[in-house]
């Protein structure tokens, strides 16, 4: 009965604030409520990245954590997450990336919009996420959660598939002054024609480059001067 109300709640709102109730629920809800499921296993440890795969209730895919150290303190790493134009480097396939203009955005929370580059014959997809950031000043961590919004915020591009469920986080810990422990988590249902395997490929794919790509993008150094900014910004302990 609480489930059918909040769904006539959410279709008698306005898409602003259907937008922000839906936001609402997905962040008052623990991440152990959306993700415990089986036991992490190992499927893939090469080139300083580690990935682990576990089942999740209710979904054909699987959820996907890759883990890597970047030799960078914290504030850099989380300088190149700001980039979003950078995400074309840094997400495997990403062709395009941006941020929207909402009435309800911020520095910590807003729209994204991104087109993902997928192999011939199956059509490209794009995805729009509610992406919000949670920085702790004081045991350095950054934690970037994102979800999928079904939205038709952005139109769908022609031969492309609008991808509606999907979640991701960035975990950003401090190791010590020089190094950031990283953990990137993802579940996404690619749509289409694709069934839980093809989006499990594509996901820890997906996982797996990006984190090999961000440790060749926090080696540049603009990033170490946009980190300092980001501590003058937030403050530092």
């Amino acid at each position: 009965m609480g489930s059918n109300k909040t769904v006539n709640m959410i279709k008698h709102t306005t898409p602003a604030s259907r937008l922000l109730l839906l936001f609402c629920m997905f962040f008052t809800t623990s991440q152990t409520d959306l993700f415990a499921q089986e036991q992490w296993a190992l499927v893939q440890d090469e080139e300083g990245v580690t990935i682990y795969s576990r089942k999740i209730a209710d979904h054909a895919e699987s959820e996907f954590k890759g883990i890597s150290t970047i030799n960078q303190p914290v504030e850099v790493v989380g300088a190149v997450l700001a980039d979003i134009p950078a995400y074309t480097q840094l997400f495997y396939n990403c062709r395009y990336a941006r941020k929207l203009q909402h009435k309800m955005s911020s520095d910590h929370n807003f729209l994204l919009y991104m087109v993902i580059e997928t192999p011939w014959p199956l059509w490209d997809r794009d995805i729009i996420y509610f992406a919000r950031t949670t920085i702790d000043i004081g045991s350095e961590r950054i934690l970037i959660q994102s979800k999928a919004l079904g939205e038709p915020i952005v139109p769908i591009r022609k031969d492309h598939v609008r991808i509606t469920d999907s979640e991701l986080q960035w975990i950003l810990e401090r190791f010590d002054s020089i190094r950031t422990k990283v953990t990137f988590t993802k579940r996404t249902n690619a749509g289409g024609s694709l069934g839980g395997y093809l989006s499990d490929v594509g996901c820890r794919k997906t996982i797996f480059h990006s984190l090999i790509n961000l440790h060749r993008i926090a080696a540049d150094p603009k990033y170490a001067a946009l980190g300092e900014r980001l501590k003058e910004k937030y403050g530092k302990r």
